[in-house]
């Protein structure tokens, strides 16, 4: 409005020569952008995509941009975004539902292309679920919602963790911890599901990856007929270090030999436990970590760790979602990909064959 007033034309007549549509007379473009120099105008996206439906731009909605899981899948995304002329939106829920919520009102209001996603909360999902009834482009990463429609790009969770608790039964363990989140269920019915067996624990439709991983902890387990002891589970509820910390303390009580932690986050307050009680990583209990964050490379010695394939999550992501945005046969988004990537287990000096 100020530019058009300066130019001392109509508001429709600046918005076609500053957004580079219809037709201006190019003495009048010039008066006009001339005052928007002076005026120091700069563009709004926003705005234009309101106005076009078409502004080149997704959402991406984590939990926790401050990680290193997060901000590598973040990085990737961005990157292959912007070779194709896609820049990317980042809302961080920090684990909350009303954040989420936010997010997505905020993201339909600017009309992005689609969103890319790691839900907070299975049991608080209508909206998601509204939006993706509607028409809108979903990419769930981490997690994943039953049902949802939409495509999704997940770590295989259960078969990795299978995969790290057979390292440590081969090396002769037997009483081997596992610590995680494991916040969808209640204490009673985690005793339930250990009590299962393998084909029972198949209809669970895990939504946290620390669900997910437990049930691979289980797999490994009854495969070579090893009882779980319900005292080496830590169920900490909260994604906190302290909280991990604490489970961890009570669970070292029981003498376990090896310990499995479900993230990243999970690890650093395992391993302050651990250090707290001056255990020697292997000689005292041997540990794998799900999630390979720098720092664990530093630590003597160096901690076995599974290594996600943060980059290609991202990238899996972006690329289908650009695929979503710019196809001309709209029948293809009810095609939806579902993949399922496999991690990297570096195997470094914290397994102790104890056979």
């Amino acid at each position: 409005m100020d530019v058009a007033k300066a130019a001392h034309v109509g508001i429709a007549t600046a918005g076609r020569a500053l957004g580079g549509y219809g037709y201006v007379r190019p003495e009048t473009r010039r008066i006009i952008l001339e005052a928007a120099q002076k005026l120091n105008y700069k563009k709004n996206i926003a705005a234009q995509s309101l106005v076009s439906g078409a502004g080149q731009t997704f959402g991406m909605i984590v939990s926790d941009i401050s990680t290193e899981f997060y901000g590598n899948i973040i990085k990737s995304s961005v990157n292959y975004c912007r070779k194709y002329g896609y820049c990317v939106l980042v809302y961080d829920t920090h684990e909350s539902i009303g954040i989420e919520q936010e997010a997505l009102a905020i993201f339909q209001k600017h009309r992005v292309d689609g969103i890319i996603i790691s839900p907070v909360d299975a049991r608080v999902s209508e909206h998601l679920y509204e939006f993706a009834s509607s028409g809108g482009r979903l990419v769930q990463i981490d997690r994943c919602l039953p049902d949802l429609e939409g495509d999704s790009v997940l770590l295989d969770n259960r078969q990795v963790a299978m995969d790290c608790t057979r390292m440590l039964i081969a090396a002769g363990h037997r009483r081997i911890a596992y610590v995680g989140e494991i916040h969808e269920i209640s204490p009673s019915f985690l005793k339930k599901i250990i009590s299962l067996p393998p084909g029972g624990r198949d209809k669970i439709q895990p939504f946290a990856p620390s669900f997910q991983r437990f049930l691979g902890y289980l797999d490994a387990h009854h495969e070579v007929g090893l009882d779980v002891s319900l005292d080496l589970i830590g169920q900490t509820r909260l994604y906190s270090d302290i909280a991990a910390q604490k489970v961890t303390e009570t669970i070292l009580a029981c003498a376990p030999t090896a310990l499995l932690t479900a993230d990243g986050l999970m690890t650093l307050g395992a391993y302050k436990a651990i250090t707290a009680k001056k255990l020697r990583i292997p000689d005292d209990i041997s540990f794998i970590s799900f999630d390979d964050m720098d720092w664990l490379q530093l630590v003597d010695p160096p901690i076995t760790a599974v290594a996600q394939p943060c980059a290609q999550i991202g990238e899996e992501a972006a690329r289908i979602l650009l695929g979503r945005a710019t196809t001309r046969d709209k029948s293809e988004e009810y095609h939806y990909e579902h993949i399922r990537l496999s991690g990297n287990i570096i195997d470094r000096r914290s397994v102790l064959n104890v056979n």
